[in-house]
């Protein structure tokens, strides 16, 4: 059986988003509960008079987006999580770096880097959408929230150079898996094990 497994790693990776605009790693130990990644085809029916079928024209693809929700956690009596949940605020505003307080017109919200749970290389992406949502009572004894929800939608840069690479990528994946995946069907019926 073709094993694609590394010797066991120390460690998972945690879950991180790298904020370009701002040059700041997000991070949490909380995981998304699910990663929803969809890309719209475009088709078009074109009615005809008199005939039995409307033929198919393709429109085009539409954009990569990747959503999902992150509960962030930090159970304190001070801050709770308001110093991380600050780290998402800055992705709905457009004024970036550590000095830009203020933002200029026609300034782009920061764009960021990521691939967690994707199956892709990093990316980058723009920002669609950044909400919070604070279950009651998650608050602590100041009012400061220790849970929040946030979440956010993400719209791939076709843009950008790194795009070229995860084009490279995909290719080189779909075959690979091809491969691997033929040899393990092939190999399931001659031995009768899962190929799972």
């Amino acid at each position: 059986m073709l094993n694609l497994n590394l010797p066991k790693f120390a460690f998972n990776l945690p879950w991180f988003m790298f904020d370009i605009g701002n040059k700041q790693l997000i991070t949490s130990p909380t995981i998304p509960a699910d990663i929803s990644d969809t890309k719209d085809i475009i088709l078009s029916e074109t009615p005809i008079p008199g005939q039995n079928f409307q033929p198919v024209t393709y429109g085009g693809g539409g954009n990569r987006k990747i959503s999902f929700t992150l509960p962030i956690i930090k159970r304190n009596n001070t801050v709770g999580n308001s110093l991380i949940k600050a780290q998402f605020e800055n992705l709905r505003n457009r004024a970036t770096g550590l000095t830009g307080i203020f933002s200029e017109q026609f300034t782009a919200n920061p764009q960021v880097l990521y691939y967690w749970g994707t199956g892709s290389i990093p990316l980058v992406y723009w920002v669609k959408k950044v909400d919070f949502t604070t279950p009651q009572s998650w608050v602590n004894q100041l009012a400061m929230p220790i849970l929040t929800n946030v979440s956010v939608e993400l719209w791939l840069d076709e843009r950008n150079p790194l795009y070229i690479a995860e084009e490279v990528f995909r290719k080189l994946a779909s075959l690979s898996g091809m491969v691997i995946n033929a040899y393990d069907i092939i190999e399931s019926e001659v031995t009768g094990r899962r190929p799972y």
